[in-house]
């Protein structure tokens, strides 16, 4: 039985089954967190070969789940340059949702989307227009990953329109990791490799348990920005609350983290140390500057769907070190975002043998290199296309336009070259520019040169603000049907999307 229990009476995410290992399943759920959280944080179960994943619903909650061999717990699907992903996806869910999407009740629909993977838009592989599943039907995804695609961090969520935000916050997603990262970071070999997926666990008010997790985490009551109202939620890392991640003093690890909420920020740092950025957004940061191997920040602001993979180095013995979130202002209109703690450091114990070493890769790194004046050029032409997001107290727009399946694409693009678009928040809160298909080198925010330009696949849009992107649009790969839209998944489904045809 323990395998079918959930603890989501207060989280939104899937890994009972793991707890189950390490605790009785009779506890009431704050004693799921700190029981489980007493333990190395748990690695979820990797996936090489074709596989099935099933769309269920939990039955202790009704909750949408993923099912991966019985268990709710998603697998990371791990694959290199030129493999492949073969999913059978089967929609078991319920015809009859007992939750809320946007406006009206779920109708249990789903699809996939591999998050930031350069690959065709067009049904087997990334097509999140047409493929679509209602409950009792199956997709068959065969998703080929380009020779060129860069190693590192990407992840796959559902993507029905309408019901994006509800189902990826009862944690509808995986990690996926293009192997071969240390050809251009050779540091990375051989030193144990950990997954994090950030996700979310709900707060209620005038609710115990509630309470004890916003302590748990050290939840800053402090007004963090200009947002108003009480935080709704706190961050889980592998659907655990805090917990604790054993690191020997001085060792290396190499940790990959996807910020896999639908609306969380995570403004991540580490308190004795800095983080050794090796990639962002999947994209190696010598994939296009190959004398740029790592870069050392004291933080990485993620936006919801953005990715950091980064080496960090063990506290001293003695020493407590968290890795935290900082506050984020998310603006006038946008929600709390303030400062948490996400996991401890602990220094006491040696990292759970099942953490695995990162593998040296065979091959050699490809390198995609942009001429400096090329990039000039582009970047003193005036924008071939501006996205203007919008909204008022009934839906989200971009330009002018609240998204419909029915639509046909907002633009046309030729693939085979580099355009220069401007993206425009014309609100008061923040909000993430996401493309499918292809990354942006982000040089320009607000009007002013980047101080660190940056290649990306997801941006956040300061309120009243703007940024100027170089988009690759160069592999003839991408042809056919794709969106961009705002990743706060509850503005996309609101309608804060368009398609774009890639001929």
């Amino acid at each position: 039985m323990c395998a079918r229990r959930s603890n989501k009476l207060t989280t939104t995410t899937h890994f009972a089954t793991m707890l189950c290992l390490f605790i009785s399943p009779n506890l009431h759920p704050q004693q799921l967190y700190q029981a489980a959280s007493s333990r190395d944080l748990p690695q979820p179960p990797e996936v090489r070969r074709p596989f099935v994943l099933d769309a269920v619903n939990d039955p202790t909650t009704g909750k949408a789940a993923f099912s991966f061999r019985g268990r709710e717990i998603p697998p990371v699907i791990r694959t290199k340059p030129g493999g492949h992903i073969r999913v059978d996806y089967a929609n078991r869910m319920s015809s009859k949702s007992t939750e809320l999407c946007v406006d009206r009740p779920c109708m249990n629909m789903t699809n996939l989307h591999f998050h930031g993977l350069h690959v065709s838009p067009d049904a087997p592989q990334d097509d999140v227009l047409s493929m679509m599943a209602m409950p009792g039907q199956s997709l068959r995804y065969v998703v080929d990953i380009p020779l060129d695609q860069p190693p590192g961090l990407y992840w796959y969520h559902t993507h029905p329109h309408g019901e994006s935000y509800q189902q990826d916050l009862d944690g509808m997603s995986g990690a996926i990791v293009i192997d071969g990262i240390d050809r251009y970071v050779p540091e990375v070999r051989s030193i144990k490799e950990r997954i994090l997926i950030l996700r979310d666990a709900e707060l209620h008010e005038h609710d115990v348990v509630s309470s004890s997790l916003k302590e748990r985490v050290q939840l800053s009551p402090a007004a963090c920005g200009t947002a108003t109202g009480e935080p709704q939620r706190i961050f889980t890392v592998n659907g655990v609350v805090r917990p604790q991640i054993g690191i020997a003093p001085g060792e290396k690890q190499f940790w990959r983290i996807v910020n896999a909420s639908p609306d969380l920020y995570a403004d991540l740092e580490i308190d004795t140390e800095q983080l050794i950025v090796v990639a962002l957004d999947g994209m190696p940061l010598a994939y296009h500057d190959p004398s740029r191997r790592t870069e050392s920040l004291q933080h990485v602001l993620l936006a919801p769907a953005g990715r950091v993979e980064a080496i960090v180095i063990g506290p001293n013995a003695g020493t407590h070190a968290a890795l935290r979130t900082r506050c984020i202002d998310t603006g006038a209109d946008g929600d709390p975002n303030p400062a948490m703690v996400v996991a401890d450091l602990d220094t006491t114990k040696p990292a759970i043998s099942r953490v695995s070493s990162v593998s040296p890769s065979t091959g050699k790194a490809v390198y995609k290199t942009l001429s400096p004046a090329l990039v000039r050029s582009l970047e003193s032409r005036e924008p071939e296309f501006t996205v203007k997001f919008t909204e008022d107290t009934h839906s989200f727009y971009v330009n002018d336009k609240k998204y419909s399946p029915t639509d046909g694409p907002m633009l046309t693009e030729k693939v085979g070259h580099y355009v220069h678009w401007r993206v425009v928040n014309d609100t008061h809160e923040i909000h993430p520019f996401h493309i499918h298909q292809v990354h942006f080198l982000v040089f320009q925010e607000n009007g002013k040169k980047a101080a660190s330009p940056e290649w990306l696949d997801t941006v956040n849009v300061t309120p009243e603000g703007s940024v100027d992107l170089i988009m690759d649009f160069t592999d003839p790969i991408i042809r056919g049907v794709s969106v961009f839209h705002c990743h706060l998944l509850k503005h996309e489904d609101k309608g804060m999307m368009a398609k774009i045809l890639f001929q």
